[in-house]
C-alpha cells in the first residue's frame, strides 16, 4: 500500500457519495461511493450487469442517478448534463464507436478541439499533436468508417484527447483489440497520465491490462461495490474471486 500512498496524493478530481440508480423496479447503482484522485489511473471492474456501464452514464452526466451525489473539481455537478460536464474537462469515450464516419480522420479530431480552441491554426495543431500520439499520423485523410477496428479505437481516444481532459474515461477500450494492439493502447494509457498529466478512469474487461495499468481497482457486484484495493488487494480478494475471477481450485 504505500507504493500506492506516494504515486497517487493529488487532490480529489471526482467524487460519488451514496450513488443510485433506477429503473423501474431495478436497482442497477446502489449505494456507490469512490473519489478518483489527480495523476492515477483508477478501474473499474465486475461481471456483466454489475452496473458499470450505468455508473459511467452517471458520471458524464448521460443519465441522472435517482440519488446520491457527484462533484468533479470541487462543484457539484449531480444535476448537470453531458455538454456541462464534458467542458468542465470530464471527457469520456464509448463502448461502440460513435465516430462520424463519412468524415475524415483529420475532421473528426479537429470537431473535438471547437469548445477548446478558436483559431483554426490552434485546432489544426492540436490534431495533428493528437493524431501523432495516437499513432493516427499516417490516416489523417482517410475516412473514420475505413478504418480497422483498432485504429477506430484509438481515434475514439484521439478525440477524446483532442478536446482537453482533465479525466479521461474510457469506456472498454480495449473490446476487440489483440495482443500487441492492446500493448500498444497500455503504453499509450501511461503516456497520457506521465506525460500529459490526465487522471484516467477505466472500464475494462480485459483482466490481465488492468491488473497491469491500475493503480486502484474497484469492483462492482449487482450494482454495489464489492471490493476496493490495489490489483494485488483486489485479486486475492475471495468475494471478487467468487464473484468475477473464477473459483480458485
Amino acid at each position: 500500500m504505500e507504493a500506492l500512498s506516494n504515486k497517487n496524493k493529488g487532490k480529489v478530481l471526482l467524487r460519488a457519495e451514496g450513488l443510485e440508480r433506477k429503473f423501474g423496479g431495478l436497482t442497477a447503482v446502489a449505494d456507490f461511493s469512490f473519489e478518483l484522485r489527480e495523476g492515477e489511473i483508477l478501474g473499474l471492474i465486475g461481471p456483466n450487469g454489475a452496473g458499470k456501464s450505468t455508473t459511467f452514464n452517471l458520471i458524464s452526466g448521460f443519465m441522472p442517478p435517482t440519488s446520491g451525489s457527484l462533484s468533479f473539481l470541487d462543484q457539484n455537478i449531480t444535476s448537470k448534463n453531458a455538454t456541462h460536464i464534458s467542458r468542465m474537462g470530464l471527457i469520456r469515450t464509448f463502448q461502440h464507436e460513435s465516430l462520424l464516419s463519412e468524415m475524415s480522420v483529420a475532421d473528426n479530431i479537429i470537431i473535438a478541439t471547437t469548445h477548446r480552441l478558436k483559431s483554426q491554426a490552434a485546432r489544426l495543431e492540436k490534431m495533428q499533436e493528437t493524431a501523432k500520439l495516437t499513432g493516427l499520423e499516417d490516416h489523417l485523410e482517410v475516412m473514420a468508417g475505413s478504418l480497422p477496428h483498432g485504429l477506430q479505437r484509438m481515434l475514439s481516444i484521439a478525440i477524446a484527447l483532442a478536446a482537453e481532459p482533465k479525466v479521461l474515461c474510457l469506456d472498454e477500450p480495449l473490446t476487440g483489440l489483440q495482443g500487441a494492439e492492446v500493448g500498444a493502447a497500455l503504453d499509450l494509457f501511461e503516456m497520457i497520465r506521465s506525460e500529459l498529466g490526465i487522471t484516467i478512469l477505466l472500464v475494462e474487461h480485459n483482466m490481465r491490462a488492468v491488473m497491469r495499468i491500475c493503480d486502484r481497482i474497484l469492483v462492482l457486484n449487482h450494482g454495489r461495490l464489492l471490493a476496493a484495493g490495489t490489483p494485488e488487494e483486489v485479486s486475492q480478494n475471495q468475494l471478487v474471486i467468487e464473484a468475477y475471477l473464477g473459483h480458485k481450485k
